[in-house]
């Protein structure tokens, strides 16, 4: 009778899952589009990216205040007002860093196709900046939920900061 009950149980919490989480593989936004490399743009005054990217800030969680632009070819989008950051560990040290933007940072809420935050990983320890996106892209064709992500050529007040890998930030939005 005990094993009915467990076995029950299991039946309605998977079932549940189905019905009522989100879908763990969510169609992808042009902003992860495979035919194509994006641009990413951000701009924030040039003392706060000083700032930003000075030795000694490298653990520095603080959300700068810039905006960020993105463009491919099916959309072109400006949001300002948002939160950028260094994000990572050991690439916070790297020559080439990588950065966290955040759309709901200073408007509560605030979501960008579908997204609160963006991660855009320098990928300073992979040459091929492909390792972690055909990885990720593996998963998910296997049927394991994983970030959406694509690659993006990343400016920052208008200097290239290299090609980029832009990947949907796990929070609460992506466990669903």
């Amino acid at each position: 009778m005990k094993s009915i009950r467990i076995v029950i149980s299991l039946i309605f919490s998977l079932f549940s899952c189905f019905v009522l989480c989100q879908n763990p593989f969510p169609e992808l936004p042009p902003v992860f589009k495979d035919d194509v490399v994006g641009r990413g743009d951000i701009l924030l005054p040039p003392d706060s990216l000083a700032i930003l990217l000075a030795p000694g800030n490298e653990e520095s969680d603080y959300p700068w205040h810039a905006t960020f632009m993105f463009k491919n070819d099916e959309i072109t989008d400006t949001i300002e007002n948002v939160g950028f950051r260094l994000r990572g560990n050991t690439s916070r040290f790297s020559q080439k860093k990588s950065f966290k933007v955040s759309f709901n940072t200073y408007e509560t809420g605030r979501q960008w196709q579908g997204l609160e935050k963006l991660n855009l990983n320098g990928e300073h320890n992979d040459p091929t900046i492909a390792r972690s996106k055909v990885a990720w892209d593996m998963m998910r064709w296997a049927g394991v939920p994983a970030p959406r992500c694509g690659h993006v050529e990343l400016f920052i007040n208008g200097q290239y900061r290299g090609l980029y890998v832009n990947v949907e930030h796990i929070d609460e939005e992506f466990a669903g």
